[in-house]
């Protein structure tokens, strides 16, 4: 047996730690490929000083924000554009053009899509896009919004900037429809795609929601929260969507069961759900 194997046999029962942290903050670890779980628990060992998995589930346990640390050791909170292609591609090839054609069908012009812990933008940026690629010619018949909220401040004013690094531009489907000023370092989002986004500071839990949406994205942000307030926030998500409105999560996340008869799957790998209407 290899110094490798010897360590996993150490540390002991790594499904009951998986386990731990599912319950108590909804993040399925079994979405990630298990060397690199492995790694990644193990950092967070040495930072702490710890040997095994129970010792580590007893630190998760006397101080909560080492969860957070633990989601910072796996790269989730990264942001990008068009971050998670499946996700993005099942959203703009069905679900966009179903909400534009029932939008145009219905003689209704307002599309309102809500990107709750938006960061430093990316993600506002690229529903913009998606939405102005499916309305195309259509432009003049919509009032497009997309209303991008984080509890940061910071972030909120590097994302008003629309101005990233070049090494992001190439994660941009039909980029240059889309950016201008492209230099030797960065490039900018162009106004006809910015003046789309609407940015606020809001804290999920103290202030007012945003309400009636088409779209609520809140990808990888119930990993900090516990079940009982990921199950506050879809309340919060259901209320504010429209009639058939639809929610997407992070990849990694869960739809809490308390909640699963408020939404249907419409893909529950993508972790795309839609509104149930309340039962009469």
């Amino acid at each position: 047996m290899d110094k490798v194997e010897l360590d996993q046999v150490y540390r002991g029962d790594l499904e009951r730690l998986i386990d731990k942290v599912v319950q108590a903050r909804g993040l399925d670890l079994t979405q990630y490929r298990r060397p690199y779980v492995e790694r990644r628990i193990a950092a967070r060992l040495r930072s702490l000083n710890l040997h095994t998995y129970r010792q580590y589930a007893r630190a998760l346990d006397s101080d909560p924000d080492e969860y957070a640390r633990l989601l910072d050791t796996l790269t989730i909170n990264v942001t990008d554009f068009f971050r998670d292609t499946p996700v993005y591609e099942l959203f703009r090839s069905q679900i966009v053009p179903g909400i534009v054609d029932t939008k145009l069908r219905g003689r209704h012009r307002m599309i309102r899509v809500w990107s709750a812990g938006c960061a430093t933008g990316e993600e506002a940026y690229s529903l913009a896009m998606s939405f102005l690629d499916a309305i195309g010619d259509n432009a003049s018949r919509f009032v497009l919004t997309i209303l991008a909220t984080d509890i940061d401040p910071s972030v909120l004013e590097t994302a008003k900037l629309a101005t990233y690094d070049i090494a992001k531009l190439s994660h941009i489907p039909e980029a240059d429809r889309h950016f201008v000023d492209e230099g030797p370092a960065t490039f900018t989002i162009k106004r006809e795609v910015t003046s789309h986004v609407k940015f606020r500071v809001l804290d999920l839990f103290r202030d007012e929601p945003v309400n009636v949406v088409d779209v609520v994205f809140c990808r990888n942000v119930f990993i900090y929260f516990t079940r009982e307030q990921q199950e506050r926030v879809l309340e919060l998500f259901w209320k504010a969507l429209s009639r058939d409105g639809y929610l997407v999560l992070g990849r990694s996340e869960k739809m809490s069961p308390a909640l699963s008869e408020r939404f249907e799957a419409v893909s529950g790998r993508e972790r795309i759900y839609r509104k149930r209407p309340p039962k009469s």
